[in-house]
C-alpha cells in the first residue's frame, strides 16, 4: 500500500476526477503563495493511494480544465503513477511566477491546507512581493544548451522534462524573445562558470595552499561535487577519557549544507561571479554575491523567512527537493553557530562554520612541510621546479637544474617513496602532481 504523506502548502490530495474544480483552485492558491504546487488525484485525505479510472480523455480532460480555469495561462505536467499494489493515481504539478493567479475569476491563497479567499489588501501585498527574476530576464550568450544532467535528476524525481519550448517555458528557461536565459544557462550542460574551493595555509588569506575548480558543468552538478569534497573532511574526534564515549565532529556538514546551497541559489548570477568556499586551517567561509532582498530585515532573514533573490532558479531546486520551501535552512545555521556566523554587506553574506578541532588535512599539510624543509639541497631543488611545472619532461629538469639526468632520475624515485611526487596520465601525456 503506498502512501504519500501529508497534506501541504504545496501538496493536496483528492479521491477523484469528480473534485477537478477544487484541486485546480488548489492549485492556483499554491502558486499565489509559493509559485508551485502539486494536486494528487486517487488519493484520500490520509495520503493513502485509492486508485482511480483513469480513461482515454481524462488527462486532456484535466489539461482543458486548467487551461481555461486558471489564469494567467499555466502549462501543467500531468502524469499517471502506479502504486506499490498497481493503483493508478494522476499528479499534476504546476510552476508559475505570473503572480497573482484567478481561478474563475477570483483569487485564493494558501494557507497550510486551506485554500483562502484573498482581498484586495492580499491581492496587493501578492503583487507587491512578486518583484522581478533577473535571471529570467538575461539572455544566455549560448543558445545552443543540452540539459543531459538536469534532465537525469529531473527525471530521478518523478518529473518528465521535455525538449519543447513550452516546457522550458513553463520552468523559466525562456525570456521574453523565446531564448534561453540565464537560469537555463546555469543548469545547462554548457555552463563554463568556474566553481571553486580556495584553501589557504594559516587562519589568514596571506598564502594560498591549492585552488580546486570544480566548475564547467551544471551547476547542480558543480555545487554536489563541492559539497561531496567538504563531505570528504569530516572527521570525528572521540574522547574516550570520561565515562561515557563522547564524539566531536569537526563541523555541522548540515549547517554547511544549508549555507552552500542558499549561497548558490540566492547569488547575483548576472555578474557571472560564481560563490566560492574558502578552507582555513580552522573553519570554512562560504561567500556568495548580492545583498540580501529588499525589504527584508536582520530578524526576517535570521528567522527563515524565504525571500529568493532568483525565484526561477529557487522553484528548480525546490522542485529537485535541494532547498527547503519552509526556509529552515538560515535557523538551522543560526541554531548551530549563532548570528555571529552570518557576516552580511551590500555586496554579498559570507557564513563562517568553524572547526572543533584542528583537521587532519591540515595536520598532514603540515607533516609533509616539515619534510621538505629538511630535504636535501639537490631534492628541494627538483620537487620545486616540479611544483611549477607539472608537465616537465626529466631532461628537462636535469638541463634546469643542473642535476644529471641520472640523478634526477634517483631523485624523483625517492619524492615517490617519501609521498612527496606523483605522476599522473599517460606517459605522452603525464603530468606531475606535489601533494
Amino acid at each position: 500500500m503506498t502512501n504519500l504523506g501529508k497534506e501541504s502548502e504545496t501538496v493536496e490530495f483528492k479521491e477523484g476526477i469528480a473534485q477537478l474544480d477544487k484541486g485546480i483552485k488548489a492549485l492556483s492558491a499554491m502558486l499565489n503563495r509559493h509559485n508551485n504546487g502539486k494536486v494528487f488525484f486517487g488519493v484520500n485525505d490520509t495520503g493513502e493511494v485509492i486508485g482511480m479510472d483513469v480513461g482515454d480523455s481524462t488527462l486532456e480532460k484535466i489539461r482543458n480544465a486548467v487551461r481555461s480555469d486558471i489564469q494567467p495561462h499555466i502549462l501543467p505536467d500531468i502524469s499517471i503513477l502506479t502504486s506499490d499494489d498497481g493503483k493508478a493515481y494522476i499528479c499534476i504539478e504546476v510552476t508559475g511566477h505570473d503572480v497573482p493567479y484567478s481561478w474563475k475569476d477570483r483569487y485564493f491563497i494558501r494557507n497550510h491546507t486551506s485554500n483562502e479567499s484573498a482581498g484586495p489588501e492580499i491581492i496587493s501585498q501578492i503583487v507587491l512581493s512578486k518583484g522581478s527574476d533577473p535571471l529570467r530576464d538575461c539572455t544566455s550568450d549560448l543558445q545552443d544548451l543540452k540539459f543531459e544532467h538536469l534532465f537525469t535528476i529531473l527525471t530521478a524525481n518523478g518529473h518528465h522534462p521535455r525538449l519543447d519550448s513550452k516546457y522550458f517555458r513553463s520552468i523559466g528557461f525562456l525570456d521574453d524573445r523565446g531564448n534561453f536565459n540565464m537560469n537555463a544557462y546555469l543548469l545547462s550542460d554548457q555552463n563554463t562558470i568556474p566553481m571553486q574551493i580556495v584553501e589557504f595555509k594559516g587562519t589568514d588569506k596571506t598564502e594560498i595552499s591549492r585552488r580546486m575548480n570544480f566548475g564547467n558543468c551544471s551547476l547542480l552538478k558543480s555545487m554536489d561535487q563541492i559539497t561531496d569534497y567538504i563531505f570528504g573532511l569530516m572527521d570525528i574526534n572521540v574522547d574516550t577519557d570520561t565515562l561515557e564515549r563522547t564524539e566531536t565532529p569537526l563541523f555541522d556538514m548540515g549547517a554547511f549544507r544549508e549555507a552552500w546551497v542558499n549561497a548558490c541559489v540566492h547569488n547575483a548570477w548576472r555578474s557571472y561571479i560564481p560563490p566560492s568556499v574558502f578552507l582555513f586551517d580552522n573553519r570554512i567561509e562560504i561567500v556568495s554575491y548580492g545583498r540580501i532582498p529588499f525589504p527584508l530585515s536582520d530578524d526576517d532573514f535570521y528567522s527563515g523567512d524565504s525571500r529568493p533573490l532568483n525565484p526561477t532558479l529557487f522553484s528548480m531546486f525546490a522542485r529537485l527537493n535541494r532547498i527547503e520551501q519552509s526556509g529552515h535552512g538560515v535557523p538551522r545555521i543560526v541554531k548551530s553557530y549563532g548570528r555571529g556566523a552570518f557576516h552580511i554587506t551590500e555586496s554579498g553574506v559570507r557564513v563562517t562554520i568553524p572547526f572543533a578541532f584542528t583537521p587532519r588535512f591540515v595536520l598532514h599539510r603540515k607533516s609533509e612541510e616539515l619534510i621538505k624543509e629538511s630535504l636535501p639541497a639537490d631534492q628541494s631543488k627538483v620537487l620545486r621546479y616540479l611544483y611549477s611545472n607539472e608537465t616537465a619532461k626529466l631532461s628537462e629538469v636535469s638541463d634546469s637544474t643542473d642535476i644529471s639526468l641520472s640523478s634526477v632520475k634517483k631523485i624523483v624515485t625517492a619524492l615517490k617513496t617519501k609521498g612527496l611526487l606523483k605522476n599522473e596520465g599517460t606517459n605522452r601525456n603525464s603530468r606531475w602532481i606535489v601533494p
